[in-house]
């Protein structure tokens, strides 16, 4: 019996100290702080590269489509405007383009439809206007030519009326004018003639950019009062020394350029992008 207490006195006690549990559950603390470090750190950086790669993408689409836009406005018809914190560009896109065989020029007789060589829309089916705001552009030289209300029976620019291609080709086709007869205020050198429908504007304002469309005709109101559709968000208040738009006329030498330069402020990083449209489209 003596023998087998000594046994078991000499059996080692099973379980865990209080201090090895202390220095267990401190060694868990200080993992649990440094993985978690680690992963909050690793979710910040993706949700800020996310937010980066959203303006950067928010800012080449704007200035993609306000490339192709610009490009494909109506000679002269380029403004800007700013007032405080708003400044807008406003420009018309056309629509359709052809030479001219015949239209009334003073000292001509006034007459109520031009003579055109056919033509074809942006899908490439044939012109027709059936019920549309379409208007007719000669020779503009300024942007007031183009924004001019053509209510009156002489001017550059002029509502079209109802037209449907004749289902035999024939040349010229014969546009008529919805103003009644009307006089031309000068011819364009290479019989050029413009058709278009809308003005566009695209306004810089509250750190927002803003695309806006209204029918042609009138000032440029500041901002337009359309219907806004959002372009591109985060960009800084405007600088009157560094706006966002400046226009650059055509001179002898030179065509029309415009010159955007948007400033984005984001989580503070600041985002600049310079670009330069060349305007290639002459009366």
């Amino acid at each position: 019996m003596t023998l087998l207490k000594m046994k078991k006195q000499r059996n080692p006690s099973k379980g865990f100290t209080l201090l090895e549990l202390v220095i267990v559950m401190v060694l868990l603390g200080v993992m649990a702080v440094g993985i978690t470090s680690f992963v909050s750190l690793t979710t910040q950086t993706y949700v800020n590269v996310t937010a980066r790669d959203e303006i950067i993408a928010s800012a080449r689409f704007a200035i993609e489509r306000l490339n192709r836009e610009i490009r494909n406005a109506v000679p002269n018809s380029i403004r800007v405007a700013n007032v405080g914190p708003i400044q807008c560009i406003e420009f018309v896109p056309i629509v359709a383009s052809t030479v001219y065989t015949d239209i009334p020029v003073s000292p001509e007789t006034a007459a109520s439809s031009i003579a055109v060589i056919p033509f074809e829309n942006d899908d490439g089916s044939n012109y027709q206007c059936s019920g549309c705001d379409d208007k007719v552009i000669v020779y503009p030289l300024t942007n007031a030519e183009v924004y001019d209300t053509n209510t009156d029976a002489t001017g550059k620019v002029f509502s079209l009326g109802n037209f449907t291609p004749p289902g035999v080709p024939t040349t010229p086709w014969t546009l008529p004018i919805a103003n009644g007869n009307v006089l031309f205020d000068a011819d364009s050198p290479t019989n050029r003639l413009y058709i278009a429908n809308e003005q566009i504007s695209y306004c810089v304002l509250a750190s927002n950019l803003i695309r806006y469309n209204n029918s042609i005709g009138g000032n440029q109101p500041l901002p337009p009062s359309s219907a806004p559709y959002l372009m591109a968000q985060y960009l800084a208040p405007i600088d009157a020394a560094d706006l966002p738009f400046t226009f650059s006329p055509a001179t002898l030498r030179r065509n029309a350029s415009v010159k955007v330069k948007l400033h984005f402020i984001n989580n503070g990083e600041d985002y600049v992008f310079d670009n330069e449209i060349h305007i290639n489209n002459v009366p």
